[in-house]
């Protein structure tokens, strides 16, 4: 009589417990701390028993595609190689960290907006060596991913995403200003109580600090331009044969 009471409670567990599956997950990853903070999550899906796979450039220097890992990766050859893309972050940082500070806030929008202009020959390269890639793209097409996580920061892995027919999930560390997490992720960042990214502000503000943090949202939404929208309009519709927004 027992055991038929225990079979019993233990098949009502059973039917209760619902099922898990492993799936395969595609990554269009970005470099500096983006990706150490992407690593982190990815490292835990793979210990869950996903597979993934790591769409990366061949310029990357810290996404490393030649050591033995339980990633996959899918290399994207571009122009250039590993030295270029430091010095290129190089430049960024000695901008950020000690040109920045000492110029007047428009005067830090022209040096950040000609940085990025001349970023958006590289992002267009990567993407077009990836989607106009026949081969790779058909290889992924076969590979039947279930989901892509892409990193915002570098164009195009919604449009990877979309050729694909693949649902995706954006994650980010953080934007200049916050703006692709407010626009892109409706993030709720009130100018009054929330400091915006690279403003220099903390959660404690003045309420001359609060201004000074509104007009620092109005400058990065309208003055400092990280991408040209316009220009990837065009080659995402062009990709797609369809009209579509990059914004």
């Amino acid at each position: 009589m027992f055991e038929k009471w225990v079979s019993t409670i233990l098949l009502l567990q059973f039917c209760c417990v619902g099922c898990g599956f492993c799936g395969k997950v595609l990554v269009w990853p970005c470099e500096m701390s983006h990706w150490l903070n992407l690593k982190t999550i990815l490292e835990e899906l793979l210990q869950r028993g996903h597979e993934v796979t790591i769409l990366t450039s061949s310029q990357t220097f810290l996404v490393d595609y030649h050591k033995p890992s339980a990633f996959n990766f899918e290399v994207i050859f571009v122009s250039g190689n590993q030295e270029d893309a430091e010095k290129k972050l190089n430049e960024f940082l000695d901008i950020a960290v000690n040109i920045m500070p000492t110029l007047s806030l428009w005067e830090s929008a022209n040096v950040f907006q000609n940085f990025f202009l001349e970023a958006t020959e590289q992002f267009e390269e990567l993407c077009r060596k990836a989607v106009y890639n026949e081969s790779l793209m058909e290889k992924l097409r076969e590979t039947k991913y279930d989901v892509m996580v892409i990193d915002p920061m570098i164009p195009c892995g919604e449009l990877v995403a979309e050729l694909l027919g693949v649902p995706f999930v954006n994650t980010i560390r953080l934007s200049m200003g916050n703006t692709i997490e407010r626009y892109c992720g409706h993030l709720p960042v009130l100018p009054s109580y929330v400091p915006v990214s690279m403003g220099g502000l903390t959660d404690r503000m003045t309420f001359m600090e609060r201004v000074k943090n509104m007009m620092f949202t109005l400058f990065f939404d309208f003055v400092l331009q990280q991408y040209d929208f316009q220009f990837w309009d065009q080659l995402y519709s062009e990709a797609l044969g369809k009209r579509l927004c990059f914004s």
